[in-house]
């Protein structure tokens, strides 16, 4: 039995499945895994969103967004003066509405 084999064979006992049920969970999660590494490189490069990223691989935002995080790259693209003047512009929004 070749190495593959043996392993598909003790997967497939501890599983309580078909040799050919795990060759497919194993093909599915190999798959999973490369389409993950080829998002992370792309959203790197900017070439995907977070949210494209995410419907690339077919994992949720939160998922994909933890991947990133797991690998230290930041799911935010945001520079620092730009958080700041975010902040400036939602403290006038309060203001303004506490004036109605």
């Amino acid at each position: 039995m070749a190495m593959g084999e043996k392993q598909i064979a003790e997967l497939s006992e501890m599983l309580h499945s078909s040799r050919s049920e795990v060759r497919g969970m194993v093909m599915w999660e190999g798959v999973k895994s490369l389409r993950m590494k080829i998002a992370l490189e792309k959203y790197v490069n900017e070439e995907f969103s977070l949210c494209r990223a995410a419907e690339f691989v077919g994992v949720s935002i939160q998922q994909m967004a933890r991947y990133l995080a797991e690998r230290g790259v930041s799911f935010f693209r945001q520079s620092i003066e730009e958080a700041e003047l975010d902040v400036k512009e939602a403290e006038g929004w309060l203001s303004n509405a506490h004036s109605c």
